[in-house]
């Protein structure tokens, strides 16, 4: 009965999780692919207004004026395509980005709307009980340990599967992993610190149903992505179903997008579904420097950029 309460109340939960999969990104865009008050206050932070609409006060100097708030201008603008100037998408790792748009006050209210106005504050938690499978996905190594304590939780409060993949790729460690994790010492791959991390805080009831998917990067990429990972994965001719992705934050919208994109795209008769949950993401600490701030927020709006672009390609693969 005890059982059955916990059950019940992790479900209610999962009512209020940051994001609602499966056509749910309203945060994002309307059905008339028309972006978000959300997204129109990110581009006036910085310096991206739209034609005809009040600026807010607090909005830095304008660098840029799109003619309406149509998804596809806003692509091009935010992918750089309209002007490199302006762009919030970045090349390069998540861990180096900056961005010059912003200063270190539009970088804390840019933080501030993810955590409270997108709610990434909140996990993003199951909609259902039973999956085919939990694919925890590749990260840097602090991210993987804790998609795998989340993974854990899924677990002791009553979610079934049948297997747990891990989606690694290959990717030299950085220093800074090893520093967090000085078992991973002698490891100088992403693919052997999933193993590592996962063998050492997984629970018994995960250990018993792992599969490693591990991926090579993909003709003119440095390392593995999310799409690459998906495509090893559908080599083992997975089961039809409904699939638990775990990844964190405000990465979860996002690689649920890409992942479902790609399985509908190359893989349209396979009959799986991806369902992307994941931990609240980290607030910025109160000592964090001005430069961690920036660049937290520069990931956060290069993210960004990444989700309104995967809408684009969900739509265009709906019709």
């Amino acid at each position: 009965m005890k059982l059955k309460m916990l059950s019940a109340v992790f479900f209610l939960l999962a009512g209020v999780s940051a994001h609602a999969v499966q056509g749910g990104y309203a945060q994002y865009v309307d059905s008339e692919k028309q972006v978000s008050d959300l997204v129109v206050k990110c581009l006036g932070l910085t310096g991206i207004v739209i034609k005809g609409e009040k600026a807010d006060k607090s909005w830095p100097e304008q660098r840029y004026t799109l003619s309406s708030r149509k998804l596809e201008d806003v692509i091009e603008v935010v992918q750089g395509k309209a002007d490199p100037k302006v762009s919030w998408k970045k090349d390069g790792e998540r861990w180096n980005m900056s961005n010059l748009l912003l200063s270190v006050s539009t970088a804390k209210k840019i933080l501030e709307l993810g955590q409270e106005g997108f709610g990434f504050k909140n996990p993003t938690l199951p909609k259902e009980e039973n999956y085919e499978g939990i694919l925890v996905l590749g990260a840097t190594a602090g991210r993987f340990y804790d998609r795998v304590l989340f993974t854990n939780d899924l677990v002791n409060k009553g979610i079934k599967f049948e297997k747990v993949y891990i989606l690694a790729g290959q990717r030299p460690l950085e220093a800074f992993e090893k520093k967090e994790f000085p078992c991973l010492k002698e490891t100088n791959d992403e693919g052997q610190m999933t193993e590592e991390i996962f063998q050492r805080n997984a629970i018994p009831g995960l250990q018993e149903k792992k599969v490693l998917v591990y991926s090579k990067p993909p003709e003119g990429s440095p390392r593995a992505t999310t799409e690459s990972t998906i495509h090893t994965f559908m080599t083992l001719n997975p089961s039809p179903g409904k699939y638990l992705c775990v990844s964190n934050g405000y990465f979860v919208p996002y690689q649920e997008l890409v992942i479902q994109n790609a399985l509908d795209k190359q893989y349209p008769k396979a009959g799986l579904i991806a369902e992307c949950v994941g931990p609240a993401n980290q607030a910025m600490k109160d000592d964090a420097t001005d430069e961690e701030v920036v660049k937290k927020a520069a990931v956060f709006l290069d993210n960004l950029s990444r989700i309104l672009y995967n809408l684009k390609v969900r739509a265009s693969l709906q019709k």
